[in-house]
């Protein structure tokens, strides 16, 4: 049906279709359910940290793994026997209290010798400076002091206080600092006087070295980075853990390392895999249904795509629950790269969104699992587009290991990794996991196709060599036809890639398209070379069987040679049910009663064409074959011929059944228009050569 826009572009979907689609769907969600929710090793009873085992548990071999609990118990101790860090002392600070020091004695010097204030007032005068917390007392015998005395005792003082913040002193050394001011002070003092210098030293001093949190938490951490690893031996048929013994952290870990633990299974236990595998079933099918509905009339790619879904989810349920190494190898991006290529990069990329869940989800809800899968799939999904050449699968598996690597470098940080042998180890897993993505899906992609029918870019790349024994006997027997064969490819290639249709497909469908014509070459024109049109010694219903009859014989030659299905589709496809107007024309106007002739005998068998791709076959092979009979020499004349056959196949109802646009078509037109263009373009007439006697 010919629309306005490609967004309103109605599905055609006969009721069978949808129940067909339906039933798919709930075995398919049912199959992922099962993979699921299916448990992966030996069940034993439940157990929980903090509990008495009920039963005895012994080593089934002997085992040798790296303790994480261990490990982290050693590392820890390592860190709680490194001391808190501290900054020196800050000298700085020291000489800011010795200088406040001296000015505030300086100032109470200065009300010392105030002759016109009472001692009342200078004590009050000096109780106003902030940096003065000292008691009256203090401070009165202070400013009573003898000249001679208030000297030695300053000087005393700023001499304490220098050499006492020379010493490191933290908070929390404060009070310790203060005890030991007094041994400090000149035993030439008076204890009275000694006391008051004590005093005096006390209000200035600080702490000068304070806490360095970075230093300290470096200090730590290499502490536990000087902890290797600590490795755990359990020899068979030692008791992991024994009946009333209470479980440990270190009893699961044991377990768990030797695969040995899992809860008792429970519905709850199965019911949350089987609800996940409904819900990414539904999700797919919404994405399906919204961006691709015409495959819910295709079973066989329904299934195939279940398959290669169902597929790598049992595989990554095989490698276990235990996250390892072998998962950052195992290639679940080659699912994206064969259903990019086996059916579009869109319905790839809503399957690597589910097999990105399944795959987090199995590895215990691991999330960077989860984006490795995810930004591996939709890479792999997003580069491989139509494959055209081999090498875009290698191509595609070196953009999956550099996406893949950027993951794990991701995650390494973020978990502060400092081993350098990790680094390395999991880098070569995920640059490894691209290369066998690629040589997965190119090694599978031909066999997958075979077994459900579809037709891969390889099978399209071989079925394009010159020397396919079908094409050569195209050649041999129908050079014209072959021609012609070549130029409807380059004229349907364009528009293709015009519309972002198949360009691949339409350009060899175009080269086995009239196949048929080898069985009586020299009844078509283009094969006619010494002038002599053997239909006009035939009567219109004859030429008009003759001429019909090649679509027939071409599907039957195409299944002789082993064309697929899809491009099969082209032959009949290509003429819809069009008239074959040049006979009907023909014999209306040699029968006397025109309405006689049944135009039904002029028409091929169909069907019309039922995709883009087929509608720009019959396009471009009436375009072609009206310019060849015609020979245009302007652009006029060319974008005439193109508007003449796109109004008449139009008012036919040909073009009813695809899925073009009317912009599609204007796309077509300009399409058609430049590669006619450039093969009937007008040409400068060379002179005659001069003759001998000229020269």
């Amino acid at each position: 049906m010919i629309v306005s826009d490609a967004s309103l572009r109605e599905m055609r979907l006969s009721s069978l279709d949808r129940w067909r689609a339906l039933g798919l769907g709930t075995l398919f969600a049912l199959m992922l359910g099962l993979i699921l929710a299916f448990p992966g090793a030996p069940e034993l009873p439940r157990l929980e940290v903090g509990k008495p085992s009920p039963k005895t548990i012994l080593a089934p071999e002997r085992v040798t793994y790296a303790s994480a609990l261990l490990t982290e118990e050693a590392r820890a101790n390592a860190e709680a026997q490194v001391k808190d860090v501290y900054d020196p002392p800050n000298a700085q600070l020291a000489r800011q209290q010795v200088q406040e020091a001296v000015r505030l004695f300086s100032y109470l010097d200065s009300l010392r010798n105030d002759p016109y204030s009472s001692l009342e007032q200078k004590i009050e005068w000096a109780r106003q400076v902030p940096a003065l917390t000292l008691p009256v007392t203090m401070l009165t015998r202070t400013l009573t002091l003898d000249e001679p005395t208030f000297a030695r005792v300053v000087s005393e003082t700023v001499y304490v206080l220098d050499t006492t913040m020379r010493n490191p002193i933290r908070p929390s050394d404060l009070s310790a600092e203060y005890a030991q001011i007094p041994a400090r002070i000149s035993l030439a003092f008076s204890a009275e006087q000694a006391e008051l210098i004590a005093t005096w030293v006390q209000a200035f001093v600080r702490p000068n070295s304070f806490f360095n949190p970075t230093r300290t938490n470096e200090e730590r951490a290499r502490a536990r980075a000087s902890v290797s690893t600590v490795y755990r031996t359990i020899e068979q048929g030692q008791a992991i853990v024994r009946e009333g013994e209470v479980v440990t952290p270190l009893t699961l870990e044991a377990l768990a390392e030797m695969g040995l633990w899992r809860l008792t299974p429970r519905l709850v236990d199965y019911l949350a895999p089987a609800l996940l595998a409904f819900l990414l079933a539904l999700l797919l099918a919404l994405f399906t249904l919204r961006m691709n509905p015409t495959l819910l009339a295709q079973p066989r790619v329904l299934i195939l795509i279940a398959f290669v879904i169902v597929i790598f989810v049992a595989g990554v349920k095989v490698l276990g629950n235990r996250v390892t190494l072998v998962h950052y190898f195992y290639p679940i991006s080659a699912a994206a790269m064969l259903l990019t290529a086996l059916v579009n990069s869109s319905i790839a990329f809503g399957a690597m969104v589910l097999l990105a869940i399944a795959f987090g989800f199995l590895g215990h809800a691991s999330f960077e699992l989860t984006l490795y899968a995810l930004a591996g799939g939709i890479v792999a999904a997003m580069s491989l587009g139509r494959i055209e050449r081999l090498g875009t699968f290698l191509w595609s598996g070196a953009l999956v290991a550099a996406m893949n690597a950027a993951v794990v470098a991701i995650f390494r940080a973020l978990s502060l990794e400092k081993d350098f042998t990790v680094w390395i180890t999991m880098l070569i897993a995920a640059v490894s996991n691209g290369a066998l993505a690629g040589l997965l899906a190119l090694g599978s992609l031909l066999l997958l196709g075979k077994l459900f029918g579809v037709t891969t870019s390889i099978e399209l790349l071989d079925l394009a060599r010159p020397t396919h024994p079908l094409l050569n006997k195209l050649l041999v027997q129908a050079p014209g036809t072959y021609h012609h064969s070549l130029i409807v490819s380059q004229l349907a290639e364009q528009a293709a890639q015009r519309i972002g249709a198949d360009a691949l497909l339409v350009r060899v469908a175009a080269y086995y398209h009239d196949v048929g014509k080898t069985y009586a070459p020299h009844c078509f024109v283009e094969n006619q070379m010494d002038g002599v049109n053997i239909h006009d010694t035939l009567s219109p219903q004859e030429s008009a069987s003759i001429v019909i009859d090649h679509v027939p014989r071409g599907i039957a030659l195409a299944k002789q040679y082993g064309i697929p299905e899809r491009v099969r589709d082209f032959i009949p496809q290509h003429h819809g049910t069009s008239l074959a107007a040049y006979f009907h024309r023909k014999a209306m106007q040699m029968n006397s009663n025109p309405a006689s002739v049944d135009e039904q005998n002029f028409r091929y068998p169909g069907p019309k064409p039922q995709s883009r791709e087929t509608a720009i076959m019959m396009l471009a092979d009436g375009v072609e074959a009206t310019a060849r009979a015609e020979r245009p020499t302007t652009p006029e004349q060319i974008r005439s011929i193109i508007d003449r056959i796109f109004n008449e196949r139009l008012r036919d109802g040909q073009l009813d059944e695809s899925d073009l646009t009317f912009n599609d078509l204007r796309q077509i037109k300009e399409a058609f228009f430049g590669v006619l263009q450039g093969l009937y373009h007008p040409r400068v007439k060379y002179p005659e050569p001069l003759r001998p006697e000229e020269t």
